[in-house]
């Protein structure tokens, strides 16, 4: 069979679209169903509806119970997830080719008839409290959960996927009754299917297991998001903290973003190596941190644009310090054509790990879906990146970045490090915050 064979999309008559990548070194199937909406469409006040949502549907249907799905699953040989995130949602799993049929059929039956039972929205509301406790032990976590609330504000990006304690208690079966009948509906959808399959049996098994109501994709659009202007410090108060976890970061760009490839270039440049400026000067050069990187964001509209280290309260200040002068310099003096070339290479060599899997291709094209992407969003990615020049990255750096405008967030013991750290460069306010409050 061609490459061009192997490789299929169709939109059924309800208007889903589904998507076969056809590969028989395995004699597995990757099923997926994703809906093209997340977290961003959760009710405002009522953060962690539509993870709830995407949990509950995986504890049963009318016919059958948690139990009951959990020993199908495993009669199959099969593994079954769900997943959520701020823009899609995600279902699916894998199984081996002969038991592909049954496999489809149990994620009809989940997806088109849950249960939604008052029972296991009770468990589920418990267990998510639970990890939102957990969650206050983690220091990392906790200083990226509120890193994203305090950069964006009052913006949906802001909204925890999990939830918060008060918004979970406040979730009703009504409120993931309505979210599901709005959201899991035909045009919504998108269905994938990697590995042992030809798109002929894919198209039968979802015309027979796989069609969901009738409906058009919710059109609510996230706004364009804004930051605060000036350099904001936020203190996680965490008692007797020896080791501090700093994250810090700004706008960025979006995934159509004519500047998100040559920014993409820039940040590996900064602090996607281990060879990287940041790294370099924080890690290798200092010792102040055992880890220090730098991220870039990607959705619909602008994403943070981030970096983390994790020093000694001891060091706390001068690392920090020295992240903001980095990032200053990287803006203004923009990178250098070895750095360049460098990035370039990593990139380009490093897609092959992307796409060497049926699986990871079938990721690549849903998510071209998911998002409203050019169909060579991905394919044409080192292209791309390819030509990408010193120009063009620096243009970027200098139109998107901004290291005037920061939110910094830092978990810390406050009583040890709020008056030192609120001498840092060019801050503007600095608030406090109890690192129990979820």
């Amino acid at each position: 069979m061609t490459e061009r064979a192997a490789v299929a999309r169709f939109v059924t008559d309800l208007g889903t679209v589904v998507l076969c990548e056809e590969e028989h070194s395995l004699p597995l199937v990757h099923v997926s169903v994703s809906l093209k909406t997340g977290s961003v469409h959760d009710p405002r006040g009522l953060s962690g509806v539509v993870r709830m949502c995407t949990r509950l549907l995986r504890m049963g249907t009318r016919k059958l119970s948690a139990t009951q799905i959990e020993e199908r699953i495993d009669a199959m040989g099969a593994h079954l997830g769900v997943g959520c995130s701020s823009s899609y949602v995600h279902i699916g799993g894998v199984v081996v080719a002969h038991n592909l049929e049954k496999f489809v059929a149990l994620i009809g039956e989940l997806i088109r008839s849950p249960a939604f039972r008052v029972a296991d929205l009770s468990r589920v509301k418990r267990e998510t409290l639970a990890e939102l406790a957990a969650a206050c032990d983690d220091d990392r976590s906790l200083a990226a959960r509120h890193f994203r609330a305090f950069a964006f504000g009052e913006h949906p990006y802001a909204r925890p996927i999990v939830g918060n304690s008060r918004s979970v208690k406040a979730i009703t079966r009504a409120h993931v009754l309505r979210h599901y009948d709005k959201h899991f509906v035909s045009e919504n959808a998108v269905i994938g299917f990697a590995g042992a399959i030809t798109p002929l049996r894919a198209r039968a098994l979802v015309d027979r297991h796989l069609t969901l109501a009738r409906g058009k994709a919710p059109t609510e659009s996230v706004p364009v998001p804004k930051l605060e202007k000036g350099r904001r410090l936020l203190i996680v108060d965490k008692p007797e903290r020896t080791q501090t976890q700093i994250l810090m970061g700004t706008l960025g760009t979006h995934l159509d973003d004519p500047d998100h490839v040559p920014l993409t270039v820039a940040n590996v440049v900064f602090g996607g190596l281990f060879t990287a400026r940041l790294t370099h000067e924080v890690r290798s050069k200092r010792g102040m941190s055992y880890g220090a990187s730098s991220s870039l964001g990607h959705d619909r509209q602008r994403e943070l644009w981030s970096m983390w280290t994790f020093p000694s309260s001891k060091q706390a200040f001068e690392c920090a310090e020295l992240e903001l002068r980095l990032m200053e310099e990287w803006i203004k003096g923009g990178v250098k054509p070895s750095e360049l070339r460098v990035a370039k290479s990593f990139l380009e060599k490093s897609h092959a790990f992307e796409v060497d899997t049926a699986q990871k291709r079938l990721d690549q094209r849903i998510e071209t879906e998911v998002f409203g992407l050019p169909e060579d969003y991905h394919s044409g990615f080192t292209a791309r990146v390819h030509g990408v020049n010193v120009q063009s990255a620096n243009a970027a750096l200098k139109k998107r970045l901004s290291s005037d405008d920061l939110a910094i967030v830092v978990v810390a013991t406050a009583k040890d490090l709020r008056s030192e750290l609120a001498k840092l460069p060019g801050i503007r306010s600095v608030e406090v915050v109890p690192f129990d409050r979820i």
